[in-house]
Order: C-alpha cells, then sequence, then structure tokens
C-alpha cells in the first residue's frame, strides 16, 4: 500500500483540526472577561472621533461674520 496522507477530517493535527482547537480554545473564554475589553475599546474609539468640519458650515459663519461687519 503507497503512503498517501490521512484525509482531513481523520488527521486530528490537519488545518480542520488546528481550526476546531482554536474554536474551542475561543469559545471557552467567559463572556465576563471580554465585555470589559469590548467596552473599553468601544470608550476609545468614541473618543478619538472629532466631529466632522464642514466647509460649507465655516463659510456661513465667516460669511456671517463679513455681513455683521458690513452692517455695523
Amino acid at each position: 500500500m503507497a503512503n498517501h496522507p490521512k484525509s482531513p477530517a481523520k488527521n486530528p493535527t490537519g488545518d480542520f483540526g488546528q481550526f476546531t482547537n482554536f474554536m474551542q480554545r475561543l469559545v471557552a473564554v467567559p463572556h465576563s472577561e471580554i465585555k470589559p475589553k469590548l467596552d473599553a475599546e468601544k470608550r476609545a474609539k468614541t473618543r478619538k472621533r472629532k466631529a466632522a468640519s464642514r466647509a460649507s458650515h465655516r463659510k456661513a459663519i465667516c460669511d456671517k461674520a463679513r455681513w455683521n461687519l458690513s452692517a455695523a
């Protein structure tokens, strides 16, 4: 009989076996351990965001200021 590799389904150390092992370890992590880290990451992201600057908004403010100066 020739040396044929085992099929991945029967080979626990193959790609599927590694994936299965990873998924079992991932699912074993309790939600109470993951949730605070996710919340902290979400808070950090919301702190970094700034309000988008709008060129049209700035133009309106400048035009209004110029109009007020010329009227005075």
